[in-house]
């Protein structure tokens, strides 16, 4: 009797426990779930602020010092100068003085890309006369294929020299979407960085790729992208019907998940740069080989 008087009781303690656990686990997640929503709110009231304050004030001062008032933009397909470097190109081109030349480094296979190419640079503020597109079979337009960094290197320089170039902008070493030909630039301006072939009146610049979450929150990367970054560009939702009637210019690529970029992806909206300098690059060389 005693024995059963006994396990009645340890099994009235374990219900009295499980019930006083599960009570202080629901109590807990509801707690937690309340925080992360307070908290989700609070980062977009953030987001929305900056916006309100940034679109207000003169942004000259977080922007390319200079300005320049030649700047080379680089890219490796048609279409990429208003899929990733939509916000700078138009805030240099209606609030500077600065001329923008753009160079490509393929024709994206046939003539007709290379008409949409020179609408899309009209629309956003490049004369027709500034863009060159290089036709080179050793420079195929394929996400997998390293470009030979000396042709590159060599079209670029000629570029800078001839135009006297103030301030060349490309992709960093992870081509935003970490596309081989994109990387491809990036790698054959380093290098004309470290031989120092380089002008001394010019200056270089990468567009920072960031990681697929921040890719698409648009607005929300904000507060992030001016904390981390040295220059930036920002434009207004108003501002970014013209980033998307240029690229909209570009029909035989404005496809569906195109358009789903073009919606959501921060490039519409911001660009950050960094500059690219040859102490970052003779430190990451060594990091390289280290791994």
């Amino acid at each position: 009797m005693s024995g059963i008087v006994n396990l009645n009781l340890i099994n009235e303690y374990v219900n009295i426990v499980i019930n006083d656990i599960a009570y202080w686990w629901s109590w807990y997640m509801t707690e937690i779930s309340h925080q992360f929503l307070i908290s989700i709110i609070a980062y977009i009231c953030t987001c929305v602020f900056l916006y309100i304050i940034l679109k207000r004030v003169n942004q000259q001062a977080w922007q390319l010092p200079g300005p320049p008032s030649r700047l080379l933009v680089v890219t490796a397909h048609p279409d990429d100068e208003v899929m990733f470097f939509g916000p700078m190109i138009y805030s240099m081109s209606r609030t500077y003085s600065s001329q923008i030349y753009l160079l490509c480094l393929t024709m994206g296979g046939n003539k007709q890309r290379k008409e949409e190419l020179w609408g899309c640079a009209k629309e956003l503020g490049i004369p027709e006369a500034n863009v060159t597109i290089i036709m080179c079979t050793d420079l195929p337009d394929n996400p997998k294929v390293q470009w030979p960094e000396e042709i590159v290197a060599t079209s670029v320089l000629q570029h800078i020299e001839s135009h006297k170039i103030n301030a060349v902008v490309t992709f960093d070493k992870h081509g935003v979407s970490r596309h081989k030909n994109h990387i491809s630039l990036f790698y054959a301006i380093a290098s004309l960085c470290i031989e120092k072939k380089v002008p001394s009146y010019c200056k270089l610049y990468a567009l920072e790729s960031v990681n697929i979450l921040r890719k698409y929150t648009q607005l929300l990367d904000l507060p992030i992208s001016l904390l981390t970054s040295s220059y930036w560009y920002l434009i207004t939702y108003q501002q970014r019907h013209y980033i998307r009637n240029a690229m909209k210019i570009h029909k035989s690529q404005y496809v569906w998940y195109r358009k789903l970029y073009m919606m959501f992806s921060r490039y519409t909206l911001i660009n950050t740069l960094q500059e690219i300098n040859i102490l970052d690059l003779e430190l990451d060389l060594e990091l390289e080989q280290d791994d």
